[in-house]
């Protein structure tokens, strides 16, 4: 399942279209459209961190996405220097705290990739030296960020998703709807704009859901080896996050077709493997990282 989110009605109206969706009755907190057949449900969170947060958990928390699920944010940002165009967030930046996240971007796609900061306030452009064009009260300033894309959704989207799903089973697309003066641009704007860009949007969708399934084979034959990975574990003495750090690099390496098994016998046969403590468990981590690395 492809579980999809827009700030706007005017951003996910591609989606329900494209892919027949239906307004889900029950759902009395936020919009939700879904197509069982299609593998998507969409969910209109509202703007905002808050917002998206409280979307994600939500949505999440009832359905329970599992391995082969994915989350696909999608919306429009402020882009202040540069042409417009679809972006895919290889790395977002949350403001108000400085945190920075990087999804896996583990697939094929034909867009450019961006850093994108995440703000709780519009963008707006600051005014010349006369004044005019002065920022409205409680704006964020665009000097900062005028290499960057900006919108108010994608770390908190990141965030609360990260309890769900893994950094591989998420997506965030962007197409720049102005270069800082998010008051300016009317719903029927961004209705244009999302309308002209239906086509290599839903594109990704649906090759993003084929991503999703193989993904889930992969973690089928990953399980299938589960029992090798658990002694790998044990040997190493792994805590609980050391222990999921490695699920998750094993996991990874699978999808890249990186040859893991071999570096990990060559561990044995040289004696770093198995080890004695927490302590060498941790340094033999390492040690498995750089071979493969």
């Amino acid at each position: 399942m492809i579980y999809l989110f827009t700030a706007l009605y005017c951003e996910a109206h591609i989606f329900i279209k494209q892919f027949q969706l239906e307004k889900n009755p029950e759902s009395t907190r936020f919009q939700e459209f879904y197509n069982e057949t299609a593998n998507i449900r969409l969910t209109i969170t509202g703007v905002g961190e808050i917002a998206a947060a409280a979307a994600v958990s939500s949505v999440c928390t009832k359905y329970r996405p599992g391995a082969g699920d994915c989350l696909l944010n999608v919306g429009t940002c402020a882009r202040r220097i540069g042409s417009g165009g679809i972006f895919v967030c290889n790395k977002i930046i949350e403001l108000a705290t400085g945190k920075t996240f990087y999804p896996d971007i583990l697939y094929r796609h034909d867009f450019e990739e961006e850093t994108i900061v995440t703000g709780m306030r519009p963008l707006e452009v600051l005014g010349d030296s006369a004044g005019a064009g002065k920022m409205n009260e409680g704006a964020v300033e665009t000097d900062a960020f005028s290499e960057k894309l900006y919108d108010m959704e994608a770390a908190a989207v990141y965030q609360s998703g990260s309890y769900f799903f893994g950094p591989h089973q998420m997506a965030f697309l962007k197409a720049a709807s102005d270069k800082g003066m998010a008051k300016s641009v009317s719903q029927k704007q961004v209705e244009v704009l999302m309308e002209g860009c239906r086509e290599p949007l839903t594109d990704f969708v649906k090759r993003f859901g084929f991503f999703s399934c193989e993904n889930d084979l992969t973690g089928n034959h990953f399980s299938a080896e589960s029992v090798s990975v658990e002694k790998l574990c044990v040997d190493m003495h792994c805590s609980k996050v050391m222990r999921d750090l490695l699920h998750q690099y094993i996991r990874y390496l699978t999808l890249s077709g990186a040859d893991y098994a071999s570096v990990i016998q060559s561990m044995y046969r040289e004696g770093i493997l198995p080890c004695r403590d927490k302590r060498e468990g941790k340094q033999s981590f390492e040690e498995f990282k750089r071979r493969l690395l």
